[in-house]
């Protein structure tokens, strides 16, 4: 059965492999023990996003904000344009919010998001591409513009579990707090992806799907 998881200043100048700066994560990023991060080998991570709306350049500014995050490109990714070939997908859970430039006051709670990894009975690898919902609140009234910054904030938590940061930080300042208040990755954040990134992981991505020519997967139609 397989299970699935909801979830100053210095110049150094160095001729060595890169090293982890001496410090460790100011939270958890593991499942139960478990490490996932995107191997060497699957960069550019593969990102397909829904057509409709803003989605696709709500994504890519996410993506851009994490991939700044890692001291040497241990990170980095590409949108594509078929859900076919993607390794992670990223889709409106149902209405799309019309476009509408970002409330700049305090932060409410007009969306919410949840992303899904599938893994084989053994539990060591993905079977799957990664999944992301995105739904937006609709048991209160909020403004166009509240939705439009909490669908930023949200993508760029939800984005950060993508990218192996399974659980959730404790502190609000951080865009990995449960409910995440702020736009972008903290220093604290920083620090945990950059120690994820240098973590052995126990668990594996699902195999790339085929390139143009060869099999594909089921297309995803978007709900």
């Amino acid at each position: 059965m397989r299970r699935a998881l909801f979830i100053g200043a210095a110049l150094v100048v160095a001729c060595s492999e890169p090293t982890i700066p001496d410090r460790t994560a100011w939270y958890g990023f593991d499942n139960a023990g478990d490490v996932f991060r995107w191997p060497r080998n699957r960069l550019p991570v593969r990102y397909y996003a829904d057509t409709r709306g803003r989605m696709s350049d709500i994504v890519t500014n996410g993506l851009g904000a994490w991939e700044t995050q890692l001291l040497y490109g241990e990170f980095t990714a590409e949108m594509v344009a078929d859900s076919n070939v993607a390794d992670v997908i990223v889709t409106w859970f149902d209405s799309v919010p019309p476009d509408a430039p970002p409330d700049p006051g305090p932060p409410v709670f007009a969306c919410d998001g949840v992303t899904t990894f599938l893994f084989d009975t053994a539990g060591t690898s993905l079977t799957e591409p990664i999944r992301t919902q995105i739904r937006i609140t609709t048991a209160q009234g909020y403004t166009l513009e509240q939705v439009a910054a909490c669908v930023r904030r949200v993508i760029v938590h939800e984005l950060g579990h993508t990218i192996g940061l399974l659980q959730e930080s404790p502190a609000s300042e951080d865009v990995m707090y449960s409910t995440v208040q702020v736009t972008v990755p903290s220093g604290r954040d920083r620090q945990t992806v950059q120690v994820l990134y240098h973590t052995a992981p126990t668990i594996g991505p699902a195999p790339p799907a085929p390139g143009p020519g060869g099999p594909t997967l089921a297309r995803l139609t978007p709900p």
